[in-house]
């Protein structure tokens, strides 16, 4: 089971931390290498093992490094950008607005995340999740309402080395500051994992809602397949409700893609001026307070996805 009540917890320092950690480095002129098209086309790569998630990076994305990290605040990024690319349309969990990718005026590629592998035959494998932002001069990230752009590619281990399979350059926008959360692995079948992304965002001193994905690799690409909306809320000021989610599978019943499960639990205050959960509408009365919980079944579909087993069970104290 997959928990992520420490994650809201730690999501206000997180906001602010984004917005102000660049203010404690050191600005730089960051500059844009010009690629060509073909860094967003599928290509042939081998790379040696050990596996060096930034050397592997940089083949992908072979832009100009900068490491602009100071202290405790981490900022790697490779900056390229691409005249000849035509963008495309993705859209961002904040809702806003959708974005165009490559930008216009350049991108910063960021490392999120390695995750390692084996299925049952003992084959390995390597999932590596990367962040694009917009370019800056400062190489900074921006933009309390702009999500970071999710890339992933995944490699399986030959005898030379680490041979890329999958390539896809973005899939969708999520997080604060144009910067996404590492995406969480879940095992939804035998040898096969997709991955959470818990986006969590709101005004200033919150209450900062959550809302949840699942990105699975699905007839050679990877796709966003599951939204779930509202899976959490953290308290932000006195009288409002709060709750946090965890997440489990419902095992042995599919070889792939089994049931997901996202159980929230919390307390609530009735009325709630940042409104209550959907499903605890009509089922509690002004003035009462107490805790709940929340079962969602999620049942995958070929053509739909990952869909909600209505109705979703609710259990009021």
């Amino acid at each position: 089971m997959f928990r992520n009540g420490k994650f809201l917890l730690f999501v206000i320092v997180l906001l602010t931390s984004l917005a102000a950690g660049a203010q404690d480095s050191e600005p730089t002129d960051i500059g844009r290498k010009k690629v060509s098209d073909m860094i967003l086309r599928h290509r042939s790569l081998v790379v040696p093992d050990p596996f060096d998630a930034k050397r592997t990076l940089l083949r992908l994305f072979p832009g100009k490094w900068y490491d602009q990290s100071k202290s405790k605040y981490q900022n790697q990024l490779i900056s390229w950008i691409c005249p000849t690319c035509t963008p495309k349309i993705y859209p961002d969990a904040n809702q806003m607005d959708t974005l165009r990718f490559p930008y216009p005026d350049g991108v910063a590629t960021r490392l999120l995340d390695v995750f390692s592998f084996s299925d049952s035959s003992g084959k390995q494998y390597k999932v590596m999740s990367f962040n694009h932002s917009e370019y800056d001069a400062d190489g900074v990230q921006t933009g309390r309402f702009s999500g970071g752009l999710v890339g992933m590619a995944s490699f399986v281990r030959v005898d030379s080395g680490w041979q890329m399979q999958i390539f896809q350059p973005a899939i969708g926008a999520y997080g604060a500051f144009s910067q996404a959360p590492k995406p969480q692995p879940l095992l939804i079948g035998n040898g096969q994992y997709a991955f959470l992304i818990d986006h969590v965002n709101g005004g200033p001193g919150g209450p900062f809602w959550q809302d949840t994905y699942l990105i699975a690799l699905m007839e050679g690409s990877f796709q966003q397949l599951l939204a779930a909306y509202g899976t959490g809320r953290t308290e932000g000021n006195e009288g409002k409700s709060s709750w946090t989610c965890s997440y489990s599978v419902i095992a042995g019943q599919r070889q792939a893609f089994r049931d997901i499960v996202i159980d929230c639990k919390g307390h609530f205050v009735a009325p709630d001026p940042e409104h209550l959960p959907q499903e605890l509408k009509g089922k509690v009365k002004a003035g009462q307070q107490g805790s709940f919980t929340i079962r969602h079944v999620y049942v995958y579909t070929t053509k739909k996805g990952y869909q909600e087993q209505l109705p979703a069970k609710v259990t009021i104290k």
